[in-house]
């Protein structure tokens, strides 16, 4: 997946997704508003059909980058869990 970093500073993040499908940037912002570090968390897409999704973070501590980092970490534990109860499952 090709990604536009648009604005990379200590406390903000913003970055463009080559695709418009909201999927994953909804995801990611979801779980970013889970942390009381955030400030902001949220996607933009200018049109929506053919816009691309902008995810857009903002931090009031910690460094964008790093809360960034957390967030996807945590998201692939919460997908390894739910892989391995579904292996359980059959």
């Amino acid at each position: 997946m090709k990604l536009n970093i648009k604005k990379d500073e200590s406390k903000e993040l913003e970055i463009e997704f080559e695709t418009s499908d909201l999927t994953l940037p909804d995801l990611i912002a979801a779980e970013l508003g889970r942390n009381s570090d955030v400030a902001f968390a949220g996607v933009y897409k200018d049109h929506p059909e053919i816009g691309k999704p902008l995810l857009v973070l903002k931090t009031d501590k910690k460094k964008a980058r790093d809360t960034l980092e957390k967030a996807l970490d945590d998201i692939e534990e919460q997908l390894e869990e739910l892989k391995d109860k579904i292996q359980k499952s059959k």
